[in-house]
């Protein structure tokens, strides 16, 4: 069962106080207005009073939008922090495409929605150089979902992808499967606090199984059970690139834990593994052990909050 992660920002509030909230200041336009317009090309022009500021504020007038004053006075350097700022579906599309300079982008926490998360994609399918981006927490969905999944499958660049706390569902996993089947550049993954059921489980354990690029996963908080978790550890037992895989905190019970056993026989490339948290009794965590003691590769295990009486057999591997 999922847990909250804290109040997200409300779309139409701007999170640090009175002078984050006059950044958004006059930014009442409709929904997908607000900020169409966005960054000019970052890097030395870009400095507040010089060319690069001067074709950002153009840039706004002629869309009719407010400027963001965090985007004015933003510093030189290759990160975009744009976290907590409650810019909602009005991010429409960062104007990055021809920016060279910046390789980070964080717009978490922001409530984009699809929309905002379909503007975002489209953006990153012409940008070859943002390899990083964070955009948990923005209730993306399942539109989300599809934006991003065929975002993937053009883009090249990006190499991590936080996508957790999203409200990504057994539907919405059938599009991100998809991406995760095809796409090889990206190498952090994190799925978790999301609402994947067993369904999920079978779709992205089969796309884990042909992925050849993943070598992170984090795809905790989320409710995979017997049938879901036992598809994950068949992908998991196939995969032979994945190194991190954190799965804690979704109820795998014994069948799972039996069946990440099986995964570990096979498996000679993991090297770290977070299974705490999954209502895994005494019968499954010998199960899962026997699997365990023929692996090689695995560095470190955790399984915190485990009963004692759990915990011992595992000790004994």
């Amino acid at each position: 069962m999922a847990a909250a992660r804290g109040p997200a920002a409300a779309p139409e509030m701007a999170a640090g106080g009175p002078g984050a909230a006059a950044e958004l200041a006059g930014t009442a336009e409709a929904p997908g207005e607000g900020l169409r317009a966005s960054l000019c090309p970052a890097g030395p022009e870009a400095a507040p009073g010089a060319a690069g500021g001067s074709s950002y504020l153009a840039a706004c007038r002629a869309c009719g939008v407010s400027p963001a004053s965090c985007l004015l006075r933003r510093p030189r350097g290759p990160a975009i922090p744009l976290r907590h700022r409650g810019l909602g579906p009005r991010v429409r599309a960062l104007s990055l495409v021809a920016d060279t300079s910046i390789i980070e982008l964080d717009l978490g926490d922001n409530w984009l929605l699809g929309e905002g998360a379909a503007a975002i994609a489209e953006m990153l399918k012409e940008n070859c150089y943002i390899s990083a981006v964070d955009l948990s927490d923005n209730k993306l969905g399942i539109e989300g979902a599809k934006a991003f999944s065929a975002m993937l499958l053009e883009n090249n660049t990006i190499v991590s992808l936080q996508l957790s706390g999203n409200e990504f569902d057994d539907h919405a996993a059938k599009y991100l499967a998809d991406a995760i089947t095809a796409n090889s550049k990206v190498e952090i993954l994190d799925l978790s606090y999301n609402m994947f059921g067993d369904k999920a489980g079978e779709v992205l354990g089969v796309a884990i199984a042909e992925n050849i690029g993943l070598k992170e996963l984090k795809i905790s908080w989320n409710h995979f059970h017997s049938e879901g978790a036992a598809a994950l550890a068949k992908g998991l037992g196939a995969n032979i690139f994945l190194k991190v895989l954190d799965v804690s905190y979704n109820g795998f019970d014994n069948s799972g834990a039996a069946a990440l056993g099986e995964a570990l026989k096979t498996n000679n490339v993991l090297e770290e593994l977070n299974i705490s948290n999954n209502r895994i009794s005494v019968e499954g965590a010998l199960r899962f052990a026997v699997g365990l003691k023929e692996n090689k590769t695995l560095k470190t295990l955790n399984v915190s909050n485990f009963p004692r009486k759990v915990f011992e057999p595992l000790m004994c591997v």
